[in-house]
């Protein structure tokens, strides 16, 4: 978020429930079309994948993108004079300032129309909002709160036309899905495994493919070099096999730090976007990892890193191959606790 978006502050949320607020006599002014040219609007999600039944966090944001002023003024509400505690930022009903008041136009795969029913008319003065040349003004919140449908798993494809429809943002893309976690069962205890699905959901998507066909069943951890990573998902237990369709995954770049515990897509002879089953828990910092590998997973809890830990003591020979068979008996895909 850069410095010129705020969040919403001071006379909005304390008017929901204060309608008496000084006014002049309330009248409704249409707002002008030419808005149009000099306002842009834009919607941003704070990622593409959610899980279901958490928060959906999205930013409205307005923009100037003329050297002149504009005053933005909420079609068909009543209008009077400032209170004298309005802050910065762009108020709430200015969000709903759509036709008739709408919101979000909402789009997913069994209903064609699912915000339009959401209409917040507000029974209160609104203030105009006035934009100084190539200003920008802003406000994010959890969209759940007005569009609880959105909690359920599904893809939909949002879009925002403030202001009686004369701005449109372009619209965006989100998919709400179960998250689910890994439990690995190896022959020295349990490993529990967050699935990173807004970080790399393709990676994620491959791995709990491969996990439910139990194609990690019986596997070896081939590969320990001590304090630096083991490796493991090879079908042929050393290093030189991959899924049985030869399906790649291409890279994802994440945030996400290589550190214990991280969770990593090995690579075919180290070539980028050659991801297949093979995948690497980190023992150590990497820094320089996350320009090479993609992180979608991470080994949690106490009890989990203690079994890792207890796994990377185990002694080695020259090749870095573990002396006594250390295996991954299953890899179970269960649900996740919802994720706030």
């Amino acid at each position: 978020m850069t410095a010129t978006i705020f969040q919403i502050i001071g006379w909005s949320l304390a008017l929901l429930g204060q309608p008496e607020q000084p006014v002049d006599t309330p009248v409704t002014e249409p707002l002008d079309a030419p808005l149009g040219n000099q306002v842009r609007a834009v919607l941003r999600a704070d990622r593409r994948v959610f899980p279901a039944g958490g928060n959906i966090m999205v930013e409205f944001v307005v923009q100037n993108t003329t050297a002149e002023a504009v005053e933005l003024k909420v079609p068909g509400a009543l209008s009077g004079k400032l209170p004298p505690d309005y802050g910065m930022g762009l108020p709430l009903e200015h969000v709903f300032s759509g036709m008739n008041f709408r919101g979000l136009d909402i789009v997913s795969e069994l209903n064609p129309n699912l915000g339009g029913g959401v209409t917040r008319k507000p029974d209160y003065p609104v203030p105009p909002l006035r934009l100084a040349p190539f200003a920008t003004v802003g406000l994010r919140f959890d969209v759940t709160r007005f569009y609880p449908a959105l909690r359920q798993a599904g893809t939909y494809r949002i879009q925002w036309q403030p202001y009686g429809g004369v701005v449109a943002s372009d619209e965006i893309e989100i998919e709400v899905v179960t998250y689910k976690e890994a439990i690995i069962e190896t022959d020295q205890g349990r490993l529990r495994m967050q699935l990173l699905y807004g970080d790399a959901p393709k990676h994620v998507e491959n791995f709990v493919e491969l996990a439910d066909d139990r194609f990690y069943n019986n596997r070896s951890i081939f590969f320990m070099q001590p304090n630096e990573f083991l490796l493991t998902g090879c079908p042929n237990d050393d290093g030189s096999g991959a899924r049985k369709d030869n399906a790649t995954v291409p890279f994802e770049r994440t945030n996400v730090p290589f550190e214990f515990g991280t969770v990593g897509m090995a690579l075919i002879d180290g070539k980028p976007g050659t991801g297949s089953s093979q995948f690497f828990i980190s023992l150590g910092p990497h820094p320089t990892w996350r320009d090479q590998y993609t992180a979608f997973g991470k080994i949690t809890g106490p009890e989990s890193q203690a079994v890792l830990r207890r796994i990377a003591e185990t002694p080695v020979d020259e090749y870095y191959r573990p002396t006594r068979p250390v295996r991954i008996r299953s890899i179970s895909i269960v649900n996740a606790p919802t994720v706030r």
